[in-house]
């Protein structure tokens, strides 16, 4: 957690040149800055459950399974909480094939499919990461929705409220990286290594790529499209191991892939 902690503020730092483009944050209505701080919240549970959980458990594991679960929660939230249209038949077994194509990704064949290999002492805080993504989801659908009443374009709403959720997370990180005497220790020994440097490129990354995301949330109409459609993210992953890192492609995880890219195009269309 100290890691992301000091990559979403040395990433709300390098795109803080946006809130100058556009609307004055300043003018948004109180209830925006509540759905504020409440998605920082979200964000730092999801950042922190996806930490511990990389430090017990295999992480070509973890990250699908951390992306899979919000894909079938937040549309099932959504349903109770948002005024978003009724999801088709279509969307719902194409958000089914992407959860089941994501849990199975990391297996590099049948055999080595059995349940203890995700029930694991990771296993509660993935679901913390997904508890938060689920939440942080639904609560930026409802501020950017905010935000473009208040005469934002979807783009400057998008850039601007990815800088102010960045700058919101790392506010509820800290004190906990504080707190917490393992967290410490390690912010304390971030200062002197290259990790330090890397931060700011993790944060470049994970600002500009959930900026993208964002954009795409407060143009649609429905927010489970947008985070079904955002797992493209987990094939592209795949195959770019297998170019640059020349690693295998089973046959089951090239199925899987199938899978997923059609789960994809029934969301998609």
């Amino acid at each position: 957690m100290a890691f992301f902690a000091r990559a979403m503020a040395a990433g709300s730092v390098l795109y803080a040149p946006l809130l100058l483009w556009g609307p004055a944050p300043m003018q948004l209505p109180w209830s925006f800055w509540g759905w504020l701080v409440a998605t920082g919240a979200c964000q730092a549970l999801y950042m922190g459950g996806l930490a511990w959980a990389y430090a017990r458990g295999d992480v070509s594991l973890l990250y699908p399974m951390a992306r899979a679960l919000p894909v079938l929660w937040v549309p099932a939230v959504a349903l109770l909480v948002l005024p978003t249209p009724a999801l088709d038949l279509d969307d719902g077994l194409g958000m089914g094939l992407i959860a089941i194509s994501a849990l199975i990704m990391p297996l590099t064949h049948w055999r080595a499919f059995r349940l203890e290999s995700y029930l694991t002492p990771a296993l509660g805080f993935v679901l913390l990461a997904a508890a938060g993504t689920t939440g942080y989801s639904l609560i930026d659908k409802r501020a950017l929705g905010l935000m473009t009443a208040s005469g934002y374009t979807p783009l400057q709403a998008g850039l601007h409220y990815m800088v102010l959720q960045a700058m919101t997370t790392w506010l509820w990180m800290w004190p906990l990286v504080r707190a917490l005497p393992s967290e410490r220790l390690a912010a304390r020994r971030l200062r002197y290594t290259s990790a330090a440097h890397r931060a700011w490129l993790a944060g470049a990354m994970i600002l500009g790529t959930y900026g993208l995301v964002l954009i795409a949330m407060s143009s649609s109409a429905d927010v489970s499209h947008v985070v079904a459609l955002r797992q493209l993210s987990i094939p592209l992953g795949v195959l770019a191991a297998v170019c640059w890192f020349k690693e295998r492609l089973p046959p089951l995880r090239l199925g899987a892939i199938a899978i997923m890219l059609t789960g994809l195009a029934l969301v998609a269309w």
